[in-house]
């Protein structure tokens, strides 16, 4: 029996994404070359092609869940603006030329376009650009192997993830077969390490996903719905779900939401509550960080200078209790609420 804090739960991640939605729209630049774009932090004007795609799946999301548009042009805007950039981040292949966030980059692109699909027609270039995407990271994941090492932008588990969703949405049994070989060779049905002793990543700025999250969800999309992937959860991964929140010395913000996103969604799959409790105890650590209530975090500790990514992050976490059940229930469901609109005057819209 599904835990009875699912069914008032959409109402919650509504109003979190709406204030997150917000958030992001007070750092997008409206005018000039990189209009549309959203920078990593409000102070910045750097070009941030995955932020700016973290941005989008974040105004789509709601927009799924709420009915409501109010933040379809900035998608729109988002959008022109990834599509002008795409020649830089997206190459045409990734080797050892390419950025280290490439294949991160052809991952978000699937998130995002899959978010936004049904929302809007979009048009043939951006799907041959997403195409072209999926494509670039099965490739890729075909030639890269099991490097316990590869973190952050180069999460093997993620990448996987985002590859095998993006399959299935559209039916590519092509796409599907090279996620699921990866994560077979990869990964296989073996118990993931602890959370606890993940290592972290030696030098670099960054250490945003936990690794242990996604090969679990990896395995979970590989597998899909069926009553083995929860029976494998319960039994071989129930026992390493952390009891709360865990200091990292990078990004502890993003990397503790990256875990409570896969909490839930262990969950959701399996039902089993100690993936719950783990998840609710991770969460309202979270929500202390998010001192002002606005959605949005900074990588690490309570501070007001949010960024970007973690604040996808922790969206993503908040929505990982949210079924395809409880959204249609939710949908015809008769409308009493009035969900807070999060405005707020004097966004540093940059022009």
């Amino acid at each position: 029996m599904p835990d009875p804090r699912l069914k008032t739960h959409i109402p919650q991640a509504i109003d979190h994404l709406a204030r997150a939605g917000d958030s992001m729209v007070g750092r997008q630049i409206v005018a000039g070359l990189s209009a549309g774009n959203v920078p990593p932090w409000a102070a910045a004007d750097d070009q941030d092609f995955h932020g700016t795609l973290a941005a989008i799946w974040i105004w789509a999301r709601h927009q799924h869940l709420s009915g409501e548009s109010r933040f379809a042009a900035h998608r729109a805007a988002a959008w022109v603006f990834v599509q002008a950039a795409a020649r830089r981040f997206i190459p045409d292949a990734i080797g050892s030329s390419a950025s280290d966030e490439a294949a991160y980059d052809c991952a978000m692109l699937l998130l995002a376009h899959d978010a936004d699909r049904g929302l809007e027609a979009g048009n043939g270039r951006r799907q041959l650009l997403v195409d072209g995407a999926a494509r670039l990271l099965a490739s890729y994941l075909g030639d890269v192997g099991d490097d316990p090492a590869a973190r952050e932008f180069r999460d093997p588990g993620f990448l996987a993830w985002a590859l095998i969703g993006y399959a299935r949405a559209v039916e590519d049994r092509g796409l599907l077969a090279s996620g699921r070989r990866f994560v077979e060779r990869s990964f296989g049905m073996k118990t993931p390490g602890s959370f606890a002793d993940e290592p972290e990543a030696k030098g670099g700025l960054f250490d945003f996903s936990s690794t242990t999250a996604t090969r679990v969800m990896a395995i979970a999309a590989a597998e899909g719905t069926t009553p083995f992937i929860g029976a494998w959860l319960r039994e071989r991964v129930a026992h390493l779900a952390p009891d709360g929140f865990m200091p990292r010395r990078l990004d502890e913000n993003s990397w503790n939401a990256c875990v409570a996103w896969g909490m839930g969604r262990c969950y959701v799959i399996s039902t089993d509550p100690v993936f719950l409790n783990s998840y609710f105890a991770i969460m309202s650590e979270l929500e202390e960080r998010d001192a002002d209530r606005d959605g949005a975090i900074g990588r690490a500790g309570v501070s007001p200078a949010s960024e970007t990514a973690s604040t996808f992050y922790y969206a993503l976490a908040t929505d990982a209790l949210v079924t395809a059940d409880s959204v249609a229930a939710h949908a015809s469901a008769p409308k009493t609420t009035h969900y807070p609109t999060a405005a707020r005057a004097g966004h540093d819209v940059r022009r």
